[in-house]
């Protein structure tokens, strides 16, 4: 919506012009459907106000031909111009009225007797003249199809019409130019019947759109209602000749009475002068400038047949004739422009074709960033695996070292104990006169096979425990170490080791006697006891065995290993 502003601009402009500068603007503006009135003073004054030559450059412009929409309507603001004008107008002829009244009051107050009224008399054989004018021009345009404009009067014959401009505005029904197309259908079959050829049911402008895009002829016919060949041209349409050429795939038809302003339009850029009209539009090449290969035409539809008025010389009473006169002058031009037409669907079939291209190479480069991202993904999803696993890998290695350690440091601080308690044995032990401690009296002789193949032999008491005969053969690899180095690990106090917190030790091995086969595990109770059970005390062989290995292998061990004894007392 305009402001203020715009308005009163408007009506600056407006008030700047003569009355027939007004009325040629107005003209323009219904011809081209134009709401800039500023754009369109300045086309007419480019043209010497000559609204012909006007209308031909700008429908000769295809950015203006393009931006003529379907409007229904004037513009709001034209109207609020033209409504500004009638007011103004209004206004004037009301003054004027108002003057001549007080003129003749005058008149009539200084006259003392009637004055005989000389001028209507005198005037009235010229006022016959013009209206015998009037009705022979009313019924010229009647005959030649604009009885639109016979009915609303000729411009500046009426005095009290001071804006041709309303007059001469297509009449404008439905919301729109589709209600347009829509009613004029319905208008045609409730006339003429049902059978006829496919009308275009939208606008004229999307009648050329789908007509370029599609690569189609456009059929363009403009009727008027109140002309009088409009029942024939209407009966010959429904010609069974006429429908099965109109209705091939490669027409569009679109069919418009001029009582309608998309109708009017049409007409006004095709610049129809008899109805009614038929006009096969084709595709034609407009090479670029500067350039000669037609593969660089750009097509564009233009009229290559006109039928104004009833097809040709025949008969108009004859609709087989008729008809077939207007399939001859339709059908005529096609193969004159069929090379065009060719021409076009190859370019736009390279054109696809290029697009197919594209979209394939698009397709297939899609694709291949799919593959690679995949790969990249697993490749990502591989390496995160590996390093989980190295990390779990490392873990678990630090936790057995660890393990290991403490292991270690548990089989050197129990050497430790069993050493420290050897001592103390040796030293609280009383002397029977032969040297053998009171404790060892009642021992028993141990003869031990350990996993290496080495034998030892070793008197333990009767009260030692089990757990203590364990750890005996667990420290045999710490104590030749000890023996041989007088070192450790820890240091060389083996005093100063202490048991590792927070460690249980499990032992690898049992100790099994073979005949009769018995496998001891590591208890608390004495081994006088467990071995005198077995009838194996005071003496008793026994093997180290490894808690996984089958029995098959531990009897399948060499019996002709170097056997080492070392006895201890």
């Amino acid at each position: 919506m305009a402001g203020p502003a715009e308005g009163d601009h408007v009506g600056v402009l407006l008030e700047s012009l003569t009355d027939d500068e007004r009325k040629h603007l107005f003209e323009f503006c219904d011809a081209t459907a134009m709401e800039d009135l500023g754009a369109a003073v300045s086309i007419l004054r480019s043209k010497d106000w000559d609204i012909g030559q006007a209308l031909q450059s700008f429908f000769e412009s295809p950015n203006n031909a393009a931006n003529t929409g379907s409007t229904n309507s004037t513009s709001g603001l034209r109207q609020r111009a033209t409504a500004s004008i009638r007011e103004q107008n209004r206004t004037n002829e009301s003054q004027a009225r108002n003057d001549t009244q007080q003129s003749a009051r005058h008149l009539d107050s200084n006259s003392n007797h009637p004055s005989f009224a000389l001028v209507p008399l005198v005037a009235w054989p010229f006022m016959l003249f013009l209206q015998l004018i009037l009705f022979f021009i009313r019924s010229f345009l009647t005959l030649i199809g604009l009885g639109r404009i016979a009915a609303a009067g000729i411009p500046g014959a009426d005095d009290n019409n001071s804006t041709p401009f309303s007059n001469h505005t297509p009449e404008t029904r439905g919301n729109g130019s589709t209600s347009d197309a829509a009613q004029f259908k319905d208008y045609f079959e409730r006339i003429y019947g049902s059978n006829h050829p496919p009308f275009f049911a939208g606008t004229y402008t999307r009648a050329l759109e789908t007509a370029r895009r599609e690569l189609k002829y456009l059929v363009v016919i403009l009727w008027s209602k109140e002309h009088d060949d409009t029942e024939r041209f209407g009966q010959a349409l429904t010609h069974s000749r006429v429908i099965e050429f109109l209705s091939s795939p490669r027409y569009i038809v679109w069919v418009g009475d001029v009582s309608c302003s998309e109708a009017y339009r049409a007409a006004a850029r095709l610049g129809v002068s008899a109805y009614p009209f038929v006009g096969l539009a084709a595709l034609k090449p407009e090479p670029q400038l500067g350039t000669g290969s037609s593969g660089n035409n750009r097509f564009r539809l233009q009229v290559v047949a006109r039928i104004e008025g009833l097809a040709g010389p025949v008969d108009a009473n004859n609709t087989d004739a008729l008809a077939r006169e207007l399939v001859r002058r339709l059908g005529a031009p096609i193969e004159a422009n069929e090379q065009a037409l060719h021409a076009a669907r190859r370019e736009q079939e390279a054109r696809d074709s290029d697009r197919r291209i594209r979209e394939q190479q698009n397709a297939a480069y899609e694709a291949s960033l799919a593959r690679d991202r995949e790969r990249e993904r697993l490749a990502r999803e591989r390496e995160q695996s590996e390093h989980a696993q190295r990390a779990e890998e490392e873990r678990r290695q630090r936790e057995l070292k660890n393990w290991e350690n403490r292991r270690e440091q548990w089989r050197w601080a129990t050497l430790a104990r069993i050493v420290r308690e050897e001592k103390n044995d040796s030293n609280n032990s009383g002397n029977a006169g032969d040297g053998i401690p009171a404790k060892k009296r009642s021992a028993g002789r141990l003869q031990l096979r350990l996993e290496d193949g080495t034998r030892l032999v070793k008197t333990f008491a009767a009260d030692t425990t089990m757990q203590d005969v364990f750890d005996f053969v667990e420290t045999r690899g710490v104590a030749k170490e000890w023996e041989a180095l007088k070192t450790t690990p820890h240091g060389d106090d083996l005093d100063a080791i202490q048991f590792p917190e927070e460690y249980t030790h499990e032992y690898d091995f049992a100790l099994v006697s073979q005949f009769p086969r018995v496998v001891f595990d590591h208890t608390d109770a004495t081994l006088g006891d467990v071995m005198a059970a077995q009838g194996l005390w005071p003496s008793a062989a026994l093997i180290v065995e490894p808690l996984f290995e089958s029995e098959s292998e531990s009897d399948s061990e060499p019996e002709d290993k170097q056997d080492n004894e070392t006895s201890s007392n």
